[in-house]
């Protein structure tokens, strides 16, 4: 398979040399979403083979994959690897991941197993929320609903069907509502127990409020845009999952935000109707 590893930097310097230094046997593209710590300049010192696109602004994480995704689809390429900047491959991840694509055309997106740094340990997220969906890790590939995008292997056949990235998602949430429109589509999400990949997650002390908008916000939007379920049941579910929200973080911002929510419908009926076409995002803004 032709291969195009992405990774999309934000202030990414701690990371940057053993992310991109892992990339072997595949092609490199890195988009650097306008950092301030010298990121784009080490990229092209030390990585001059990499197609490096030097955004002006932040474009969050969707909108900057769909630039090199976009690349790909114009340069002929049959799958893309979406790799997180604080994670990194083992020699022969791509190489048993795009075996099982092969294998398995009908999966849309694949995901080795995601590992903490020291390679004993599954990534925390991963281990609660995907390896349970999984069942016995036996050869081959495991269907799961969903898995995150530090590390994604797409096929070509799955990006001119589902599409790219939504733009109403610009950070958080995306491979979610991507995971949700491939199952769409009649194709599956995977992981593959024979590959194993490295994801060294950056914890932060959060505010409440980024907190409340990544879990509550973004993964409400992400709910009411499953085109899988109808939108009146999801309304119901999200102004339930609000009233636990605000309990938990003791806190009215959930309220505050399902008010942003309620004034975002045109936009996530607009959504549900352009993702239910093939080749969603193909054309125009990134």
């Amino acid at each position: 398979m032709k291969i195009l590893v992405i990774v999309v930097t934000y202030n990414g310097l701690a990371w940057v040399d053993r992310c991109l230094g892992s990339v072997t046997g595949a092609d490199l593209l890195v988009v650097d979403n306008a950092s301030s710590d010298g990121t784009a300049d080490r990229v092209a010192a030390r990585f001059p083979e990499a197609v490096l696109v030097r955004s002006r602004e932040n474009l969050g994480f969707g909108r900057a994959n769909n630039l090199g995704m976009r690349y790909a689809h114009e340069h002929g390429y049959d799958a893309v690897y979406l790799l997180n900047q604080d994670a990194w491959l083992l020699p022969d991840t791509l190489e048993r991941l795009s075996a099982a694509m092969e294998d398995h055309p009908d999966y849309a997106v694949l995901s080795p197993l995601q590992m903490q740094a020291g390679g004993v340990d599954y990534d925390p997220l991963f281990a609660a929320h995907v390896l349970p969906k999984a069942g016995p890790l036996q050869d081959g590939v495991r269907e799961v609903p969903r898995v995150m995008a530090a590390h994604w292997l797409v096929s070509r056949a799955a990006w001119e069907k589902v599409g790219f990235f939504a733009p109403l998602f610009p950070l958080y949430s995306e491979d979610d509502n991507y995971c949700d429109r491939v199952r769409y589509h009649r194709m599956k999400v995977g992981i593959v127990p024979a590959a194993a990949a490295v994801h060294d997650r950056a914890f932060r002390v959060e505010a409440l409020d980024k907190v409340v908008r990544r879990n509550y916000f973004m993964g409400s939007l992400c709910r009411l845009c499953n085109i899988n379920r109808p939108l009146w049941e999801r309304m119901l579910y999200v102004f339930l999952f609000t009233a636990v929200k605000t309990v938990k973080y003791r806190s009215l911002l959930p309220f505050r935000y399902f008010r942003q929510i309620v004034g975002k419908i045109h936009a996530i009926r607009e959504m549900r109707r352009a993702t239910a076409a093939p080749g969603a995002y193909l054309t125009g803004e990134a």
